[in-house]
């Protein structure tokens, strides 16, 4: 299975809420921290597309996952445990006229991830996905993309009790691992509670976000041929998180990057260059 999936890691980025919602106004200031619940399940759907266009050349990819998530337990320093297992996994690449679905797909069924996250968003442990052998057309692996794309759901929280107005900020550094190789990558979140409302019968805060990002760093494809990426990223999105019972109910982030790829030939710098825009959604949200 040869899917493409963009080199950003979309670990620590965040939302955009689905469907109608009410107005709920609240005087007081409300905590946004995540509850284990007694290790109550719950089911989630994400569906996940990236377009590439490469000089006029255009491909997109469509996943739709549906999962059950049950959390573990919290520890004291704040990282979350967490459970999940596939309930439903399709793959499908639309390129020219006839879509193309991934055979492999439907045999994720049933796979679990283990998934610890700290508080800053960042991936402590994981273990799992066992039956997942595949790998992206960039040469990732895709248990490591799936694990960074699992950790949506557990964005970092603010400490303090927030309200109308309240801001807080998370940056990270993390690698991204592509054809053997590792590379650099910083991102910066700004997040913003913009107000409270029912979402699916739930009252919520609604935090917007602002997010950008780099990529960059060299590699080698095949034996003799290095090559380089330099990858910027920016995107919005918005979450309405369940305060009550501790748990978001929807999100989606939109990101648009520009990533150049230089390639050597006969020992020569820049000889090959591969430019492109990728255009990638997700959205995830609580199945009642």
């Amino acid at each position: 299975m040869r899917l493409f999936v963009a080199l950003l890691t979309l670990g620590m980025l965040a939302y955009l809420g689905c469907g109608g919602s009410a107005t709920v106004t609240t005087s007081e200031p409300v905590k946004l921290e995540y509850s284990s619940l007694g290790g109550t399940t719950f089911p989630y759907k994400m569906s996940y597309s990236v377009t590439m266009n490469i000089e006029g050349s255009t491909d997109t990819w469509v996943s739709d996952i549906t999962y059950v998530a049950k959390v573990d337990t919290i520890d004291p320093e704040g990282s979350i445990i967490r459970r999940l297992t596939f309930d439903s996994f399709s793959i499908t690449r639309y390129s020219g006229a006839a879509p193309a679905p991934d055979p492999d797909a439907a045999g994720y069924k049933n796979q679990y991830l283990w998934l610890k996250v700290g508080p800053d968003g960042r991936v402590a442990d994981w273990k799992g996905l066992d039956g997942i052998k595949s790998y992206t057309s960039e040469g990732r692996s895709l248990t490591d993309v799936l694990v960074t794309q699992m950790t949506l759901l557990y964005q970092p929280l603010p400490k303090d009790p927030v309200t109308v107005g309240s801001t807080w900020q998370n940056n990270l550094e993390m690698p991204v691992t592509m054809r053997g190789s590792e590379f650099k990558q910083t991102v910066s979140a700004n997040y913003e509670v913009t107000g409270f409302g029912q979402k699916s019968g739930r009252t919520c805060a609604k935090v917007h976000l602002t997010t950008t990002a780099k990529v960059e760093g060299s590699g080698m494809r095949g034996a003799d041929r290095q090559f380089w990426v330099e990858s910027s990223a920016a995107g919005k999105g918005e979450l309405w998180f369940d305060y009550a019972n501790g748990l978001p109910v929807e999100f989606t982030l939109r990101l648009t990057r520009d990533q150049v790829m230089r390639y050597e030939r006969a020992g020569k710098e820049d000889v090959a260059t591969e430019a492109s825009t990728i255009d990638s959604e997700v959205k995830i949200k609580l199945v009642q």
